[in-house]
């Protein structure tokens, strides 16, 4: 091969290895096997509807009922990673402007296999926890205990419910639900649920029952890296409780060093001055 083209072959097979592939196919797939491309049909409020062109001019539509549908093949949308960094922050409303369009899009389809929605819907609540808006917190929180989509998802949506009393004052409510949750959850449950406890025992100013609390997640749910910003956190302030004010400092220390994108973090610098 000649310089000139032997040139060209290594531009182009690079190129060719640093270029993005095509996007991955949007589809809908049926039972039946056939599947349907989603720019062939529209979502109706029950069924898929496809413009089907008669040979003698014309169209007609077809119809298909969304319980025919066995999977979705979309790909995961970006912006469910983007807000779920925003949440982490702390930026809830800003999330949720990233996360209602994907949620408004998918809610016809929260249980089917391949649907970002319960992901997008799990956020969400997030999201709103942020807020102040209790009434859409509720309302979302009771949307994802009715969908079925499983012991965990029901389990912390259910938390969520208790935290809306804990955060009105009504402790008792709050750790009557608890002890109903906690029975055979399964464990990212369980752990939520003694973070709870550790933020009721908190505002009771129980700062020894809060720390055991806390101290739960590290010691025996450790896996769960989401939770330990605000396991930190709650240890942080109860050893500050009880004058124990350089395990506090080691404590918020190391959320922030772990942990610097949180809001948690940003809470512990505030509250330690660090």
């Amino acid at each position: 091969m000649s310089p000139p083209r032997l040139f060209l072959a290594l531009v182009l097979g690079h190129w060719a290895l640093v270029l993005p592939p095509a996007a991955s196919a949007q589809r809908y797939f049926l039972k039946d096997g056939s599947s349907l491309a989603v720019h062939d049909v529209t979502v109706a409020s029950n069924a898929l509807v496809q413009q089907v062109k008669i040979p003698t001019g014309g169209t007609y539509e077809r119809r298909y009922p969304f319980a025919d549908i066995a999977r979705l093949e979309f790909p995961e949308p970006p912006a469910l990673d983007e807000a779920e960094a925003l949440v982490t922050s702390g930026q809830g409303e800003t999330a949720l402007k990233l996360l209602d369009p994907v949620y408004r899009q998918f809610a016809p389809f929260p249980k089917t296999p391949g649907s970002p929605w319960p992901r997008a819907a799990s956020l969400r609540l997030q999201a709103l926890f942020l807020g102040t808006d209790e009434t859409a917190i509720g309302a979302a929180a009771r949307e994802l205990m009715s969908t079925g989509l499983g012991p965990e998802v029901t389990g912390v949506a259910q938390l969520a419910l208790a935290r809306l009393d804990a955060r009105a004052g009504r402790e008792a409510l709050a750790r009557l639900m608890l002890d109903e949750i906690v029975k055979d959850a399964p464990p990212a449950v369980t752990a939520r649920a003694w973070l709870l406890r550790g933020d009721l025992a908190a505002a009771r100013a129980a700062h020894a029952e809060a720390l055991e609390c806390y101290l739960h997640i590290p010691a025996f749910f450790g896996s769960h890296e989401d939770l330990m910003p605000a396991a930190l956190l709650g240890a942080a302030r109860a050893y500050k409780g009880y004058g124990d004010a350089d395990r506090a400092e080691r404590a918020a220390l190391e959320l922030i060093d772990r942990h610097p994108a949180t809001l948690e973090a940003t809470q512990a610098k505030k509250e330690f001055n660090l």
